[in-house]
């Protein structure tokens, strides 16, 4: 688009109090790298909190675990598994070891998430002291995943819809304030917690329509690994929701420079 339209546009937003706040809302989307951020995301998604559900599911049962994970996008669990599988001790202790090591590898989730926050908000990025907020952080999301996967098994769809969206709440309005260690006001913190939830929400109601016939098609062409497309597809929806919303929350109630940094600084300063 030409300069000079650009900036006809701009100054048409400025007009209305509405425009004004889309202008920052897509400067701030275009700040952010909303697409590279949430490709991130996803990735680490896939990568660092899947593993440690997969790692959990040795400890506890595993069957209810794989059907939390895998009925939004219609698949049976029990093609994933093979025949006369169970979990003795000794798988149970190589569960122990392996949900330990995918915990301290899985913190890059975290991390990558912690960095998009100080490129919003403008916080200074963890130092390795405060390890334990990651590990904090990574746990949250992995328990709210297999949470609202038991939840969708209530007898009320409306009730489990209901105990979903407060689970994101917390759950939303927690990990920010892990990883920005209380330099975020608390009105912004429960705005993003309020706005990822009911986002997340209707990307788990659409999903629930869109994923069976989506998944049996990607399945059908290339196998297992069209489910892992479809997964990692819904992934990143997922977290353009996570990277949308702080940036939408910031610019309609934040501070203009949270604890009075550069964000283009943010993430180049530890604390």
């Amino acid at each position: 688009m030409p300069a000079a339209q650009v900036a006809r546009v701009r100054a048409e937003l400025n007009t209305h109090p509405a425009g004004r706040a889309l202008e920052r809302i897509l400067l701030g989307l275009g700040r952010i790298e909303l697409v590279d951020r949430s490709m991130t995301l996803a990735a680490q998604l896939f990568t660092s909190v899947l593993p440690v559900i997969m790692a959990a599911s040795v400890l506890v049962d595993s069957t209810a675990l794989r059907e939390t994970l895998l009925d939004p996008f219609g698949v049976d669990p029990n093609s994933f598994v093979q025949d006369g599988f169970e979990v003795t001790s000794e798988a149970a202790a190589f569960g122990a070891v392996g949900l330990l090591m995918v915990l301290i590898s899985g913190t890059s989730f975290a991390r990558a998430l912690g960095r998009v926050y100080g490129k919003i908000w403008a916080t200074p990025v963890l130092r390795l002291s405060h390890a334990w907020r990651w590990c904090a952080v990574l746990l949250l999301v992995a328990t709210s995943a297999l949470a609202t996967g038991l939840i969708h098994q209530l007898g009320s769809p409306i009730l489990a819809v209901v105990a979903q969206w407060c689970t994101w709440v917390c759950v939303w309005t927690a990990c920010p304030a892990l990883l920005t260690s209380g330099l975020v006001p608390i009105r912004v913190l429960i705005g993003t917690g309020v706005l990822t939830a009911t986002l997340l929400t209707a990307v788990s109601i659409g999903g629930r329509v869109v994923l069976p016939p989506v998944t049996a098609s990607s399945e059908a062409h290339f196998g297992t690994l069209g489910i892992v497309f479809t997964m990692v597809g819904y992934l990143f929806v997922a977290a353009l929701v996570l990277v949308a919303s702080p940036v939408i929350v910031q610019s309609l109630i934040g501070d203009a420079l949270i604890a009075g940094n550069d964000s283009d600084d943010a993430e180049r300063r530890t604390y």
